[in-house]
This record gives structure tokens, sequence and C-alpha cells, in this order.
């Protein structure tokens, strides 16, 4: 055999190689479309300062208390609670200071439930069915937005 033709067979073969498309996992493509979502570039994100199933799990207890979580970010607290009714689980929530807010629960970059928060900062937030990694978006009255650190709730 010629080298050309040892040559030839190889760009072939790299062509073919390169010509060949494997597509990342739906869950990275969306992970990634969502890194690039502008709406919320100036979000504050809001670090998980408490949880309560960290705390009490050093403890045992006949009833198992509710979970409550706390987020912190600059002078903005959010503290929710989660609460598994029959009519369906929701986060039971209050903003402190308490003002008036608009906000927004968020699976996987998505938008999966909405509320608004009254005057003293309380709100109510439906969750998905199952255990699902959230974040709760609070877009605030003077036009900040603070975003929570994601929680598996």
């Amino acid at each position: 055999m010629s080298s050309e033709h040892d040559d030839a067979a190889l760009l072939d073969e790299l062509e073919a190689l390169l010509r060949a498309r494997h597509e990342p996992p739906p869950e990275v493509l969306h992970a990634a479309r969502a890194s690039f979502t502008w709406r919320t570039v100036d979000a504050e994100i809001a670090a998980l300062t408490h949880d309560s199933l960290l705390d009490e799990a050093q403890g045992t207890r006949a009833v198992a208390p509710p979970r409550i979580l706390t987020f912190e970010a600059g002078g903005l607290t959010i503290e929710v609670e989660l609460d598994a009714a029959s009519s369906g689980r929701r986060l039971l929530g209050q903003l402190v200071p308490g003002q008036a807010a608009e906000l927004e629960l968020c699976h996987r970059g998505d938008v999966v439930g909405t509320a608004t928060a009254d005057a003293w900062g309380r709100f109510a937030l439906a969750l998905p069915p199952t255990r699902s990694r959230v974040t709760v978006r609070c877009r605030l009255r003077d036009g900040s937005v603070v975003e929570s650190a994601s929680a598996v709730v």
C-alpha cells in the first residue's frame, strides 16, 4: 500500500469521527441553558444559614418537627417551613424585614410556582409533589432580586 492511500484512509476515518455528534444528556443541556438566563444576572444569592433537618439529626424525637430553612443575603432573611399537608406540599415563608414582594419557585432553572408576599412578608409556595432541588427568587419592591441557594425539599 502506498502512504498516500494510508493517509487518505486515515483522513476518512478522522472525518467520520469528527462528523459524529454526541449529544450531552438533557439535564446538562438544560443546566447550560439556565446558566445563561440574563433576567436574574444581578440577583443576590441568599446563603443557607440554618436547616433544622441538620440540627435535629443530633437528637431523637417521637414526632418529626417541621423542617425550617433560613437563607440570608445582605439585609434580607428568607425563612421557610416545609408543610406536607394532605392537600399537597408547600413552603410557608416570611421575608424579614417584612415587605411585599413577588416570589418564584424555581426547579432546574424553570419557574414552577409563583406567589406574592404580603406587607408583612408572609407567603406560601406550592411545591412539586416529590422531593426536588429548588430555589426561591424574591423580586422586591425596590427592584432588587434575591435568590436563595438551592435546597432539596
